[in-house]
C-alpha cells in the first residue's frame, strides 16, 4: 500500500496542531470536558497520521536520522522513558472531591443525618424496607455491614 505524501503531512500537520492547543489548554487549566475529550481522539489520530507520515517518507527518513541524530533522538526517549518511570506523583491525584466522599463516607450517620436534614421517616421506611435495624456507626461501615446499594443509600440520606 502507498501512502500519499501530501496526505499523510497534511494530516499529521492539522492533528498536531489541534492536539498542541488542546495541550496547551489542558496545561494552563483552561479544560473542559469537550477539550479533554478532543486532545485524546484527535491525538490517537495523531498517532496514526505520524506513522502514515513515516511510511510515506520511509527514505528520506532513513538518511536523515543517522550518526548524531539518531543518537539525540535515541538518548531522548530514553530520558522521556525513564523520567515517566520514575517521576514522583503529583498531588493532583487526591481531588478535593474524593477527599470530601471520604470525609463523608467515615462521618457518624446520625450526624450525617442531621448535618443533611435527612427525612427520618423516608429513612425508617427504606430500612424497614430492607429489615434493618438502625445502627450509630459510620457510613461506610452501615453500607459495608448491611451489604447495601451505596447510591440508593446515600440518595435515602439526601431526600432523593
Amino acid at each position: 500500500m502507498k501512502v500519499s505524501k501530501p496526505i499523510a503531512t497534511t494530516a499529521t500537520i492539522a492533528t498536531f496542531a489541534i492536539v498542541g492547543v488542546t495541550g496547551v489548554f489542558m496545561f494552563f487549566n483552561l479544560k473542559s470536558y469537550g477539550i479533554k475529550i478532543a486532545h485524546e481522539y484527535i491525538g490517537m489520530a495523531m498517532v496514526i497520521a505520524c506513522v502514515l507520515h513515516i511510511f510515506a517518507n520511509l527514505a528520506p527518513f532513513k538518511k536523515y536520522f543517522t550518526g548524531k541524530k539518531l543518537g539525540f533522538i535515541s538518548a531522548t526517549i530514553i530520558a522521556a522513558i525513564v523520567f515517566m518511570i520514575f517521576a514522583p506523583n503529583s498531588n493532583k491525584s487526591k481531588l478535593p472531591q474524593k477527599e470530601l466522599y471520604s470525609s463523608f463516607m467515615n462521618a457518624n450517620l446520625s450526624s450525617a443525618m442531621a448535618a443533611l436534614n435527612s427525612d427520618k421517616t423516608a429513612f425508617e421506611k427504606y430500612l424497614n424496607s430492607k429489615n434493618i435495624k438502625f445502627e450509630d456507626s459510620s457510613i461506610k461501615d452501615f453500607i459495608s455491614k448491611n451489604n447495601l446499594n451505596e447510591v440508593e443509600f446515600i440518595n435515602t440520606l439526601l431526600n432523593r
